[in-house]
């Protein structure tokens, strides 16, 4: 490592990043307990997440980076604390709607912490070369050096804290096997938990800063370990593209992951030649065979970008854009960025490649950070194109107003999901159905994804009766029988989409079966008297197949049991073109059996 990048803290940085790490902690606990308190301030999401984002992100940049407590440099990161502010506020604003997981966490946050974490390490970079030399970083080496110091003592920091609470556990597990649960309770205290645990992030953080002599071991440690894997994975990735003119692409379109893989390895790769290839001397690694082997990859992995977006477009072309798709977009953007770049470079200059490879990746650090910046503002909102997009697909019809999933766009986009489902509802290509409308309305009335809430009025039957899709067509529910489904607290009443009421033979033993949206079971219904008062759920028409095994995928895509006829000399199993059912019965209907039989033995022996 340059011996720049390795002087020790002075003790008054050292003092100066432990009393920031306590100080950090206590803004910590303030904000636990505006939490606890609900006080206005942080009830607000847009707030909580801001105030958050700033307290997590700005001194954890310092902490990191800093490398003299005096230095003028070090107000220059302070010009983020606006951005995270926003950045913070805009991810608080996209989770005022209801959370799609139970504990009503949203996924946002995740991907929120991430990138900008992966930003801020990006940008910890510059900053810590520009406070070492004093100028722009220019090159390349202390840049990969200050990256290698970042990486371990995160790491290592993570071990430490780990480790401390591990002990911390086992000292209150020892004292409440004897019965005394004093410290159990205390560690668990907010008020000891936050102070504590970043007081010994502080000291943590300054012993290993100032140990660079191990920093430098365990970075020589795991270079010699990539170099070793190095070869490895660039002969994955070269038999891969040899084989793909025998195997063709269709496999790898019908697997849907081998994208995926061929993204991590290209990535691996990445990674791996710029930690072994950073010398720009002769003193380059490997035998010439290999070394020419292990670029000859460097130069096809653009092939694997475009084999990569192909997969993605197809998934796009023919669903449409969803979240996943936009980030996995995104992710293949920036690595076919690196891909292109290297392999240009690498065809135009060859054996003089590397050290504009080396400043090519100044300038794409800085484009993949200001990238990962711009993602989580209102700027470009990936949340708000997928709304658009889906939307779109709906009106140019794309997509049906069936097959419409109003579901994600309601509890997986967020705020810009429920914008966009509200200003649909409004346009006059809803009004002008009914039944489009109809949907939206009952899916922004939704609490929750799991919520067993009835969306109806259950006191007006006509509302009731417009949740079921009643076959054969001119059909209509019985009153009686919608009025059994509310008493049941049927889940047809909390769903956006209708159920399906099929209508059956009464030589069957019963005459309604209801099915609820993606769900293959049916609920067999009988009227319990001839004037039709009375409904009993009898049990569950199950799926058992087919009665030849070209018919399985058939008798799976389809849930309902048309035409449906008993086989002969069978009390409960069903069949229906070339699918075969089985009737469990309920519990209900089998304690009214015995209850009947018991009253008809009562009346032989009287």
């Amino acid at each position: 490592m340059d011996d720049d990048g390795l002087n020790t803290l002075n003790r008054a940085t050292s003092l100066g990043l432990i009393i920031l790490a306590v100080i950090q902690g206590c803004a910590l606990y303030a904000l636990h307990l505006a939490i606890d308190h609900e006080y206005w301030l942080v009830a607000d999401q847009r707030w909580l997440k801001a105030l958050y984002t700033v307290t997590v992100a700005l001194p954890a940049f310092y902490l990191i980076s800093i490398v003299r407590l005096c230095d003028r440099i070090n107000l220059l990161p302070l010009l983020l604390a606006p951005l995270l502010f926003w950045m913070g506020w805009h991810l608080g604003w996209v989770e005022q709607v209801p959370a799609p997981q139970q504990r009503g966490e949203h996924p946002f946050t995740f991907a929120f912490c991430m990138t900008v974490g992966a930003s801020l390490f990006i940008l910890a970079l510059f900053f810590r070369s520009s406070a070492t030399s004093g100028t722009w970083p220019k090159t390349y080496q202390p840049m990969l050096d200050y990256s290698w110091e970042h990486a371990l003592t995160i790491a290592q920091l993570g071990l430490f804290i780990g480790v401390f609470w591990s002990l911390l556990s086992l000292w209150a597990a020892l004292f409440s096997a004897i019965g005394l649960d004093f410290f159990k309770t205390l560690f668990l205290t907010p008020a000891f938990f936050y102070p504590v645990t970043w007081l010994v992030i502080g000291i943590g953080l300054v012993m290993i800063r100032n140990r660079f002599r191990f920093i430098a071991s365990v970075r020589l440690m795991c270079e010699a370990l990539i170099k070793a894997l190095l070869p490895l994975v660039a002969l994955i990735i070269l038999m891969f593209f040899a084989v793909l003119p025998w195997t063709g692409l269709q496999p790898m379109w019908d697997t849907g992951r081998a994208a995926q893989i061929l993204m991590a390895l290209m990535l691996t790769l990445l990674l791996f030649f710029n930690a072994v290839f950073y010398q720009t001397d002769n003193k380059l690694p490997y035998p010439t065979w290999l070394r020419s082997t292990i670029m000859l990859v460097v130069v096809l992995l653009p092939l694997g970008s475009l084999l990569a977006a192909w997969a993605l477009w197809l998934r796009i072309d023919q669903y449409g854009l969803s979240l996943d798709r936009l980030w996995a977009a995104l992710l293949q953007a920036l690595t076919a960025a690196f891909t292109f770049t290297y392999s240009l470079l690498l065809l135009w200059q060859r054996k003089a490649a590397l050290p504009n490879l080396q400043r090519a990746n100044i300038v794409l650090a800085l484009m993949v950070a200001g990238v990962l910046i711009v993602v989580n503002t209102p700027l470009a909102d990936m949340r708000h194109w997928v709304a658009q997009h889906q939307v779109k697909r709906l009106l140019d019809g794309s997509t049906t107003v069936d097959a419409f999933d109003y579901h994600y766009l309601r509890f997986q986009l967020g705020q810009p999901g429920n914008l966009a489902l509200q200003a649909l509802a409004d346009s006059e290509f809803a009004q002008s159905r009914p039944k489009l409308a109809r949907r939206i309305e009952l899916s922004l009335k939704q609490t929750n994804p799991w919520s067993q809430e009835p969306l109806v009025d259950i006191h007006n039957m006509n509302d009731v009766a417009q949740q079921f899709s009643v076959s054969p067509e001119g059909t209509t529910l019985p009153e009686p029988l919608l009025a059994q489904l509310i008493e049941e607290d049927s889940a047809c009443l909390s769903q956006t989409e209708p159920c399906q009421a099929l209508q059956v033979n009464d030589a069957l033993g019963f005459q309604w079966l209801i099915y609820t949206p993606y769900n293959r079971h049916g609920q067999a219904y009988t009227k319990l008297n001839i004037e039709n008062t009375g409904w009993l759920q009898i049990g569950t028409l199950m799926n058992l197949g087919a009665v030849q095994a070209e018919y399985d995928e058939e008798c799976q895509a389809s849930h309902l049991a048309t035409d449906l006829q008993r086989l002969p000399e069978s009390l409960n199993v069903y069949q229906s073109g070339n699918c075969l059912y089985s009737l469990q019965p309920s519990l209900e209907s089998i304690r009214q059996q015995l209850q009947a039989r018991a009253e008809a033995s009562t009346t032989r022996i009287n």
